[in-house]
């Protein structure tokens, strides 16, 4: 084979790849400090070059002025035929010579993309090496996070950039295929002065003094990883140094650099480094880096291997922070060891070190301590997710835009904590440290994860994978009524199950639940293996040792449903103020100890109500209470509503929506109560509205005198206030071709003027038209297969709701 020093190769026809690819770039959102535009990843070349060795001297003796200088040796080899050219990605770094074998090549760099012309074609059995000498002032990323950082006392990189697209920020200070899947092994030689030293990632090979304050440091990593990864920081720095021991039987070396003044805090808010690394070898296989290195610099967390860029700001001897230490340590396994090939899954990188951090809490202050934030978490998703996102995403198919948001981060926290329920704590572990190993320093997707998992334990999750990760949103499952019937000495139990929809494509399906029976003693028992549900409706029949009086699901949290939910025992008075189902209530008087759950249900209420015709039900979400209440209770109540489109507020937008010339006015908000789902809502009596500013924003308190069992919802009367003009009765409504696929006759039996709403499963308004005749055409082409619901909004002669399918 050719042994040659040339520079990296892309094969002919490339560069019109690279040209159709700059038209498909996304600009930043905000631009950086240099204003550059940025665009789409060089992730298709890895498919025609494989980048096999950075060697990267760096020159930091000019930082003070805001300068590097490198020269970066890349040995490369083709894997096509036909390569004639290096495409390379550099930002904002200018490029003073390309040689191979001391001979110059010809190149051009325009923007962030440097092209080396190799002479000649190369392919498969050849390898080359190329030297780039540059420097300038490097690329700082217009989020604050991301780039190269000269100013202050401490020089260094964050891998990734926030803001620019790709996301991947090599390129910010050394040539690269700036992309998620190339994955090269490095050496760092790097030169300071004035009393600094630096770190890199891997192992220190060399320490030089060749004259006055100058000190040439040569680092070297032998396990490969994506160009993002790579690291380098460098100032005054001391190191605190430790070992520990490894499941292997060795000892891992364990490196914490900070500033002299900074190096007692870092150990003490330390302190749990150790138990964080014996929990995740435990669940997730041997530790494959050669060491662990923490380094302290004023922005970070970034997980660059054995070389963690991490936030001075929070390193304050307590620790208080941990979980960001453990977190960024879980990327030595998911996020390091293995990454995700795209941008998009970047839960894979992001959600399971955002999870292992909850892993390792439990691992340390016990289960309780675990559930603590896999609540808060799950209560703030359910809520929030899609609205900082701004979409209900896939965790899959997360846009670029919000590669670093809550779904990749937080979501995919949640859906973990629910992967770990459908296949219990032996097969997900075995299955991780598995995947682990079948795909160590590779890029993966979500089709290598589902695949490998399903094979491993056993379990097909391919419905899991459908319901959880590849579709957005949530799914909520509902007990809508039981039965119950002797059967020797115990009864049969026979549950009907409703699933609803928030800003999910479709029902989930086999989704394993558990069942809680409370007996009129209060005494409760839980289905000791879980139960499968899915589809719109099912039934679901088991043994249980008493007659239920109430039936619940997943009241071990198991899952990560649209249903967040507060449990407690009532006695004394006072305020109870219940952050997972939004409710607050003060007790007057609770005769005896009093077991409650609260469950707040993020779905549609049921749209039966005993006035049909006069309310607005709330197509957002629903209350359950289940209490056996004593005589001589008195609790009253007080709910929040709030319309306010903010990430704070957006918790009633949909039920505040007016049609049909009706505009909202709180004056019309009504607190709904039912005994169970077999029964009409009804208006509970004695409510007060309160108004918060504007009695038209949708932000309002409304109070009530008497707690119940039994379900709540909120709505709103469908006639405008200070009209004068009584609602007459329903609308009466005919729809037709029912099913449909492309389009629907609605007839009505008068001409007044309204809006036809049809809604989702979930309440989620999919269609909206005017409507002043007796027949109206509405296009229902593009929608989802499934059961909608159709309702006429006027002011006087309201109508529906209508069920509607489409095919």
């Amino acid at each position: 084979m050719n042994h040659l020093t040339f520079p990296l190769l892309a094969f002919l026809g490339l560069l019109n790849t690279l040209a159709v690819a700059q038209t498909t770039c996304q600009e930043a959102r905000s631009t950086g400090r240099h204003g550059h535009e940025l665009r789409s990843s060089t992730a298709s070349i890895s498919d025609s070059i494989d980048l096999l060795h950075h060697r990267i001297e760096l020159d930091l003796t000019r930082v003070d002025q805001g300068e590097i200088g490198g020269i970066c040796s890349l040995r490369f080899a083709p894997r096509v035929n036909g390569v004639n050219t290096l495409p390379l990605d550099l930002l904002d770094l200018t490029v003073d010579s390309v040689k191979a074998g001391g001979v110059p090549l010809s190149y051009s760099h325009l923007n962030d993309r440097l092209i080396i012309d190799l002479g000649q074609p190369f392919g498969p059995g050849d390898t080359l090496v190329v030297l780039i000498a540059y420097g300038g002032d490097p690329a700082t990323d217009a989020s604050g996070f991301g780039g190269f950082y000269t100013g202050g006392n401490i020089a260094y990189n964050l891998g990734v950039a926030f803001t620019a697209q790709p996301h991947s920020f090599g390129r910010a200070w050394f040539p690269c295929f700036d992309n998620f899947v190339e994955r090269s092994t490095y050496e760092f030689i790097v030169t300071t002065k004035g009393g600094r030293t630096a770190w890199c990632n891997g192992d220190l090979v060399a320490q030089t003094f060749p004259g006055g304050d100058t000190v040439v440091t040569h680092w070297a990593i032998d396990q490969t990883m994506p160009s993002y990864l790579a690291s380098v920081a460098s100032a005054n720095y001391v190191v605190a140094r430790d070992t520990f021991p490894t499941l292997a039987g060795g000892t891992v070396p364990v490196d914490l650099i900070a500033l002299p003044g900074d190096t007692s805090d870092l150990k003490s808010s330390f302190v749990h480094l150790p138990d964080a690394f014996a929990c995740f070898e435990q669940r997730l296989g041997h530790h494959r880096w050669d060491r662990i290195g923490y380094v302290l610099t004023p922005v970070g967390a970034m997980e660059h291997p054995t070389n963690i860029a991490y936030p001075s700001s929070i390193v304050d001897g307590g620790t208080t922070y941990e979980t960001t230490m453990a977190h960024e340590l879980a990327h030595h396994w998911f996020g390091d060891l293995v990454t995700c090939e795209r941008a998009e899954e970047m839960y894979i990188n992001e959600g399971f070190a955002e999870y292992l951090s909850y892993v390792f809490v439990e691992h340390v202050y016990g289960r309780e301590a675990y559930m603590d934030l896999v609540r808060d978490n799950h209560r703030d998703m359910v809520h929030r997710a899609h609205l900082r996102d701004e979409g209900w995403w896939a965790l899959a198919e997360v846009p670029q835009d919000w590669t670093y948001g809550d779904h990749s981060y937080n979501k995919g926290a949640d859906v973990l904590h629910t992967l770990r329920s459908y296949l219990g704590d032996s097969l997900f572990h075995a299955g991780l440290t598995d995947f682990l190993v079948a795909f160590a320093f590779q890029p993966v997707g979500t089709a290598d994860l589902r695949d490998h998992l399903s094979q491993v334990t056993g379990v097909d999750l391919t419905e899991f994978f459908d319901d959880w990760i590849l579709q957005p949103g949530w799914a909520a499952f509902e007990v809508d009524s039981f039965s119950t019937a002797p059967q020797g000495g115990e009864h049969l139990v026979t549950v009907h199950v409703e699933q609803k929809l928030r800003g999910a494509d479709h029902p989930y399906s086999g989704v394993p639940i558990t069942f809680t029976c409370t007996a009129d003693d209060g005494s409760s028992w839980t289905t000791p293996d879980s139960l499968f549900v899915g589809g719109t409706l099912t039934s679901v029949s088991f043994t249980a040792p008493f007659a239920p009086v109430f039936v619940a699901l997943n009241t071990d949290e198991r899952l990560a449903l649209a249903i967040t939910a507060d449990t407690d025992t009532l006695s004394g008075t006072g305020l109870r103020t219940y952050g997972n189902a939004n409710l607050r209530l003060t007790l007057n008087n609770v005769p005896a100890p009093t077991p409650i759950r609260l469950e707040q249900y993020w779905v549609a209420a049921d749209p039966w109500a005993a006035d049909t015709w006069a309310w607005v039900v709330s197509p957002d979400r629903w209350w359950r209470v289940q209490a056996d209440l004593p005589p001589g209770t008195d609790i009253e109540g007080r709910v929040l509503v709030d319309a306010r489109p903010t990430v704070t507020g957006s918790l009633d937008l949909g039920l505040v929506q007016g049609g049909g010339g009706v505009v909202f006015h709180e004056d019309s908000l009504v607190l709904l109560h039912r005994s169970d789902a077999s029964q009409p809502w009804s208006a509970v009596p004695g409510t007060s509205v309160l108004t918060i500013g504007s009695p038209t924003d949708g932000y309002a308190f409304i109070e009530f005198p008497e707690l119940m069992a039994g379900d709540y919802t909120l709505g709103w009367r469908r006639s405008a206030v200070g009209m004068g003009s009584p609602v007459t009765g329903p609308e009466t409504l005919m729809v037709h071709p029912n099913p449909a696929d492309e389009m629907i006759i609605i007839k009505r039996g008068t001409d007044t003027a309204g809006q036809l709403l049809l809604r989702d499963m979930s309440g989620r308004i999919v269609r909206s038209m005017p409507s002043t005749s007796t027949r109206t055409v509405m296009d229902v082409q593009g929608l989802a297969a499934g059961q909608y619901s159709l309702e006429f909004l006027g002011s006087r002669s309201p109508g529906g709701p209508v069920s509607v399918v489409i095919e």
